[in-house]
């Protein structure tokens, strides 16, 4: 396939059933105009049967095209995305993230980010800005890193 996702086995068989009954009402369509063009030109010449059938004809070379024009379009598309945005991989696994960048964007120490690993239980408070006020585990009661001005004056120095 060009293009492929994930899905939900219920979207699945959503799209299935779907796609079953756009065919079977395209055919049933069909199978009806090619029905009704031949049974009125029934006990008729061969040549006035032919005749009928020309613009049905037409129609159908024309919707043959634009469904031609429309797969080389998407074929085409798939093509480009696939070579020209190779870095782009969307199924590729995310970054690693380490302690230390972790610790520094929550503004918490080291050792207070494992504490909060090792913890069974951790209540995070906020203040009015979003930041975090102090945290709670199952172990102790601790203010975070950001919240102090030792931890602010050492990460200016670093």
């Amino acid at each position: 396939m060009i293009i492929t996702t994930q899905r939900s086995p219920i979207a699945w068989a959503i799209d299935t059933a779907l796609t079953a009954a756009g065919w079977t009402g395209f055919f049933y369509l069909f199978t009806e105009g090619v029905v009704s063009i031949l049974g009125e030109s029934y006990g008729a010449s061969a040549a006035a049967a032919s005749g009928a059938l020309v613009p049905t004809l037409h129609t159908l070379t024309l919707y043959l095209l634009v469904a031609g024009f429309n797969a080389l379009l998407i074929v085409l598309w798939g093509t480009y995305r696939k070579f020209l945005f190779r870095s782009l991989r969307r199924n590729r696994q995310p970054t690693e993230v380490d302690d230390e960048q972790m610790a520094a964007h929550f503004h918490l120490s080291p050792n207070q980010l494992h504490e909060i690993q090792d913890s069974r239980v951790t209540v995070i408070y906020h203040s009015n800005d979003g930041d975090i006020a102090h945290l709670e585990t199952d172990q102790l009661r601790m203010q975070p890193a950001g919240n102090n001005s030792v931890y602010e004056t050492a990460a200016k120095v670093a």
